[in-house]
């Protein structure tokens, strides 16, 4: 079986596009992140963000790296999205993967659902 990919064209790699999807966005919150998304043609490009809020470097890497994961491994359907950015909450970095992982399919299904 093939290994799903999220390769480099499929991340957000601009500040820009960053803050526009942050101040212009929709928001769905949950216990381990915070989603912000913005409508149009997909396949929607990701970032996933962790503050010092979150502890420090090894804790903030764990945090994306999990929420990445979960995103990576999740088949919900998200079209009519073009970006969509995950910022990591202190409770991510400690959390069971299979409860973020849960958490990330609600959340895109949400999105989803009031994407039209």
């Amino acid at each position: 079986m093939e290994r799903e990919k999220l390769g480099r064209d499929r991340r957000i790699g601009s500040g820009e596009e960053i803050g526009e999807t942050l101040r212009t966005g929709r928001a769905v919150r949950s216990e381990f992140f915070s989603l912000r998304y913005r409508l149009g043609e997909g396949p929607p490009r990701v970032a996933f963000l962790a503050g010092r809020k979150v502890g420090r470097a090894t804790r903030r890497n764990r945090a994306r790296r999990v929420l990445r994961e979960a995103f990576r491994t999740s088949h919900v359907d998200v079209g009519g999205i073009a970006a969509l950015v995950f910022i990591a909450t202190e409770s991510a970095a400690t959390a069971d993967y299979h409860e973020v992982k849960r958490s990330v399919a609600a959340a895109l299904r949400r999105a989803a659902d009031q994407a039209g």
